[in-house]
């Protein structure tokens, strides 16, 4: 095993032990001009969230790339939820038969994201396209 894998194995250990309460964001609402607004909101927490990556796959076979921001308690969590407009990820329950590199299997209808909370489609996108 490589170095670079046992890092990646040992973030995941971490998360899952310690972090166990995620909100995932649209991955293009995470990035550019919002990275930092992201970055700045979240040093009020007292245990600064890490970062994931899920691919979400809806039934008619859409799928878009989300960023789970993960959390030690429940309350952080939910303050992010509420600001960003975020939904709540579980990744025993909603993780392709809770593997740990499985997709985020949705049920609800696919529609292109625009904005969460303060977050807006950062202006690269929307002037040459995702």
């Amino acid at each position: 095993m490589t170095a670079a894998k046992k890092r990646e194995n040992m973030k995941r250990w971490h998360i899952r032990k310690n972090l166990p309460h995620q909100v995932a964001l649209p991955n293009d609402l995470c990035c550019m001009e919002n990275y930092d607004l992201i970055a700045v909101f979240c040093r009020q927490f007292e245990t600064e969230p890490m970062l994931q990556h899920v691919m979400a796959k809806w039934p008619d076979g859409k799928s878009d790339d989300y960023r789970p921001y993960c959390f030690a308690t429940r309350e952080d969590a939910e303050v992010f939820a509420e600001h960003f407009e975020g939904t709540h990820f579980d990744p025993v329950k909603d993780r392709e038969k809770g593997r740990i590199n499985g997709a985020w299997l949705r049920t609800d209808e696919w529609k292109p994201i625009e904005r969460c909370g303060p977050l807006e489609l950062p202006r690269f996108f929307r002037e040459y396209g995702r």
